[in-house]
């Protein structure tokens, strides 16, 4: 996906809205922000764990992308793959939120709450 400046400006403001009192975007959200827009899937700032790719170090992880998609499918209340699919996706919003905001991504959400947000 081409990224254009009128895009990045719109999702800075979209984020705004998501994360009030958030700080404007200094240049280097800015160009975070772009690698999320160009790459939404996460596959090039974010490994398959869940952690950017820069952050991983070794370290064991837990809460990742992975971990949540197994407990996903061994909850009841997520049968549905339709759920699932919208729990991680709000997970993903939220790790890109995070990754734009901080340079980090945050592992720790309660993805549960997701799911009661979805309406099952």
């Amino acid at each position: 996906m081409a990224v254009t400046s009128e895009t990045l400006d719109s999702a800075a403001d979209a984020l705004q809205v998501r994360r009030p009192g958030s700080p404007p975007l200094d240049d280097r959200a800015r160009a975070r922000l772009a690698e999320v827009l160009a790459d939404p899937s996460g596959e090039s700032w974010m490994e398959p764990a869940g952690l950017l790719d820069g952050d991983s170090c070794g370290y064991p992880v837990e809460g990742g992308y992975y971990d949540v998609k197994s407990d996903l499918g061994a909850a009841p209340a997520t049968a549905d793959q339709a759920v699932r699919d919208r729990v991680l996706a709000h997970l993903r919003q939220d790790w890109a939120d995070d990754y734009v905001l901080t340079g980090r991504a945050r592992l720790d959400r309660p993805w549960q709450g997701y799911v009661e947000a979805t309406g099952r």
